[in-house]
């Protein structure tokens, strides 16, 4: 992230964090324009949140793309010095055989890296070589030569993936402060504009109902009676987008919604049912709920379970069973819930969970 753009988030907060510090006053002295004021603060707030949370989607999927390679990079590089040192091995064995058989002139200079490297590529050699001598000493020089690509493309993503890091640290810090600001003008103000709380809250419901009738296949997600006694997993504050598809790392796409929200949220079981403790390098701690109905809900990236929570622990819609974190590869990122659906139970496909999310949350 430049400079420049960095300095238009700091800004940006501040001059969000500045309205609602000024226009939050006591409660029992909020005047009309007050109200107005600080529900126009509320709105730039939540506006850049929404914003933030599209941004921090591509910048998590390269990050991650960028971490996958890398890996990947460093194991080719084991893998070819691997075959470097067993065909310097074959290599100086060979040159060894023709030195004793006299094809080639000249005495201890096979013994160092450097007098080796002199003998297989100098002209008498080449000239008596066999062509399976030949043959050997290209596949070295291939896979030298493939070895130096490989190292020049794995600092060029080192080197992106500090980059990336810087930025996504900058995205987890405003969204720390966006979501404390939001919050507390929420509980400090919401009696006093619950109706236009509610208009604004069903006007985007709406929008986002429109949204979906463009959807169809998994992407359209669950049926109402697949999810019948669906209630959200969070209360507010929280925000999610429709990232069903997203390219994620090694050629994955999306298969879930993530659900944005402050760190240590306390997460809800949203049907009736029993639960399934997991862990993992990608998902970290995470939990299944196989609800009566038939329908089983994926929650991954957990900074850990409710008290009293284990193996086949029956639980009620509402119940809180976890609590929002960033475990598993979202380590250090923004903290939410990767929330997924299968209907017909955990053997089955997931579908979209942003429909659902949509009309319950």
């Amino acid at each position: 992230m430049s400079l420049t753009r960095t300095g238009r988030l700091l800004v940006s907060l501040s001059l969000i964090l500045t309205l609602l510090a000024s226009a939050v006053p006591a409660v029992s002295q909020v005047s009309r324009d007050e109200l107005d004021e600080a529900r126009r603060a509320r709105d730039v707030a939540s506006a850049r949140l929404d914003e933030v949370v599209a941004q921090y989607d591509l910048v998590y999927h390269e990050l991650s793309e960028v971490t996958y390679r890398i890996g990947q990079f460093e194991e080719r590089v084991t893998s070819y010095q691997k075959d470097i040192a067993e065909l310097r091995a074959l290599v100086q064995e060979q040159a060894i055989a023709a030195y004793k058989a006299g094809n080639v002139s000249g005495v201890g200079i096979i013994f160092g890296p450097s007098n080796l490297t002199e003998l297989i590529t100098g002209r008498e050699f080449l000239e008596r070589a066999a062509q399976n001598e030949i043959s050997l000493l290209d596949r070295l020089t291939s896979v030298r030569n493939g070895l130096e690509t490989t190292q020049d493309r794995l600092k060029e993503d080192q080197a992106s993936l500090q980059d990336l890091e810087r930025e996504q640290a900058e995205y987890v810090a405003e969204f720390d402060a966006l979501f404390d600001a939001i919050n507390t003008e929420y509980e400090e103000l919401r009696a006093e504009f619950a109706e236009q709380e509610r208009m604004r809250a069903e006007q985007e419901r709406l929008r986002r109902l429109t949204e979906l009738a463009r959807l169809d296949g998994a992407a359209a997600g669950a049926s109402a009676s697949q999810t019948a006694g669906f209630v959200c997993l969070f209360d507010q504050p929280f925000r999610f987008v429709n990232d069903w598809g997203n390219s994620r790392s090694g050629g994955r796409t999306h298969k879930g919604t993530d659900i944005v929200a402050p760190y240590g949220q306390p997460v809800k079981a949203v049907a009736s049912g029993t639960i399934l403790k997991r862990n993992s390098d990608l998902g970290g701690i995470s939990l299944w709920l196989d609800a009566d109905n038939g329908t089983s809900y994926y929650y991954a990236h957990l900074s850990g379970y409710a008290e009293n929570l284990s193996d086949g622990s029956r639980v009620n819609a509402g119940q809180t069973v976890a609590y929002n974190g960033d475990s598993g590869n979202a380590k250090g990122g923004v903290p939410h819930v990767h929330f997924q659906v299968h209907p017909g139970g955990r053997g089955n496909p997931p579908v979209n969970p942003y429909p659902t999310l949509v009309e319950h949350c």
